[in-house]
């Protein structure tokens, strides 16, 4: 009988032990429900898109939302249908509370139909902006001029005075234009692909950028956009023939140093040279390089996300024979008299020629007059040396402080005017001198000369201490800016987005 009281003590004992258990886990689980259920009902603040809101876990609004409707930023709750389209480089997230135009949000739509956003990560605070889709063809900086001025252009492979591109890549130009060319850009190849260029009177291309206004000279092969400066605010203009001294920064020499052939470089050896390689190797600023990297640094360097820093600048300081005998044997060197590529494109024998041949590419690398006619095979070298770009870029011969430069003369033809013939007629007229930035040659006194567009609009050479030369710069925007407003007109330039 002990034994059998024994046993049934053993199992109340046990059943007494699991029920404590159970009792306990069930208390436990208990606990840790009604904790989380209070933190899930707890209200924080946290910092979203747009301001701080006061939030629950299951309640959050990270993504701000507008429309772009006439150059002004709508806010609106709901995503635009049909018609509109994510503009992806003003739309950007926020990382950590602070803006991350880095981290860029793509928008598409799956076999469905859905919107899919991609690109997004863990914790983004996005803000999107819709923009309104134009019918074009075409794509990239084209297609924002044109979504600009909600009207196609019409591509001309040849017009007044422009014979066109030949099989080659050879470029004809016969005489001036002073035509308005309406909705017209002109295409050439250039280092980078195809260019489209303006010419003639061009009453569609100006530009409002950084307080400034400027002109488009061409959307260049990489697609990105070239601009000329044409006076120093918004709205400095108010006549389609933009001329006099507003037009430009400065009167400047070219060099203040001219005895010797180094003195037609951008950059230059500053000092006297005895072989060709030497005298166009230098790394010293010329006066008019260093102003402009003066200017740049005061007036641009806080826009640089907006100016791409690889396009270049081309200086290019090719000899050639074939122009005019008495430089034939010229060495590129010292007081060597020397004839350089530009002038064998636009002139031989002293005389204009009837037929000009510029160029859009940069090292080409034919060495006669004659050869210019008909050729535009590149000389890598000389590409990276004459292709003047900012230190970092991807080509070129990153000796440029900022990617700040000058015009060429053979984007002078092209724009329309002429070596020797006036024409008052084109945008780029503005009766004043101002330089361009390619040799013309050394002369039979040791003296270094370029070629400068005249007050009278012709394209003509003069020697590079001359002081009473204007200043015109030229930068690149990048491929991927966008446009806020205007249609390119006088009255309503395009104007460049900047946030």
């Amino acid at each position: 009988m002990k034994i059998e009281k024994l046993e049934i003590s053993n199992k109340k004992n046990k059943l007494m032990f699991f029920l404590g258990v159970i009792l306990t886990a069930s208390i436990f689980i208990l606990i840790n429900y009604l904790t989380s259920r209070a933190n899930y009902r707890n209200t924080e603040s946290i910092e979203l898109a747009k301001g701080t809101i006061n939030y629950s876990i299951a309640d959050l609004n990270v993504i701000a939302m507008y429309k772009i409707e006439s150059g002004k930023d709508v806010e609106i709750t709901e995503m635009p249908g049909n018609g509109y389209q994510l503009n992806t480089t003003k739309s950007y997230c926020y990382t950590t509370n602070k803006e991350d135009h880095d981290t860029k949000v793509t928008l598409s739509s799956d076999n469905s139909g859905n919107i899919v956003m991609g690109n997004l990560k863990k914790g983004s605070k996005c803000i999107f902006y819709f923009e309104e889709k134009f019918d074009t063809l075409h794509n990239g900086m084209l297609g924002e001029l044109e979504k600009a001025q909600k009207a196609n252009y019409t591509i001309a492979k040849s017009g007044t005075g422009f014979d066109g591109t030949d099989p080659s890549g050879v470029m004809k130009v016969t005489g001036v234009d002073k035509g308005d060319n309406g909705n017209i850009l002109y295409e050439a190849p250039d280092n980078d692909g195809t260019s489209y260029f303006f010419r003639g009177e061009a009453n569609n291309n100006w530009v409002q950028f950084a307080g400034k206004t400027w002109r488009i000279i061409r959307i260049n092969g990489d697609g990105t956009l070239r601009l000329i400066y044409q006076c120093g605010s918004i709205g400095c203009t108010t006549t389609k023939d933009a001329t006099g001294t507003e037009t430009q920064l400065t009167k400047l020499a070219y060099n203040k140093q001219y005895h010797d052939n180094t003195y037609v470089g951008y950059y230059n050896q500053n000092g006297t040279t005895s072989k060709y390689p030497d005298a166009h190797k230098g790394t010293n600023p010329s006066t008019i390089a260093e102003y402009l990297n003066t200017w740049y640094g005061s007036n641009l360097a806080e826009y640089n996300q907006y100016i791409d820093q690889d396009a270049g600048f081309c200086n290019d300081r090719q000899k050639v024979t074939g122009v005019n005998s008495s430089y034939d044997a010229g060495t590129g060197a010292g007081t060597s008299m020397t004839s350089y590529a530009a002038w064998g494109r636009v002139a031989k024998s002293g005389y204009v020629r009837q037929t000009q041949c510029p160029t859009l590419k940069c090292g080409v690398s034919a060495t006669t007059a004659t050869a210019q006619e008909t050729s535009v095979a590149i000389d890598n070298a000389t590409y990276k040396r004459d292709l003047f770009t900012k230190t970092g870029a991807t080509k070129g011969n990153e000796l440029l402080q900022y990617p700040i430069g000058l015009i060429t003369a053979d984007e002078v033809l092209l724009a329309g005017g002429f070596f020797g013939t006036a024409n008052d007629s084109y945008y780029l007229y503005t009766n004043q001198h101002y330089w361009t930035m390619s040799p013309y040659y050394l002369d039979n006194n040791g003296n270094a000369y370029v070629f400068r567009v005249n007050d009278d609009g012709d394209l003509r050479n003069t020697d590079v201490y001359s002081t009473g030369t204007g200043v015109r710069p030229v930068i690149n925007l990048k491929a991927n800016i966008n446009f806020s407003g205007g249609n390119g007109s006088v009255d309503t330039p395009f104007v460049v987005a900047t946030n």
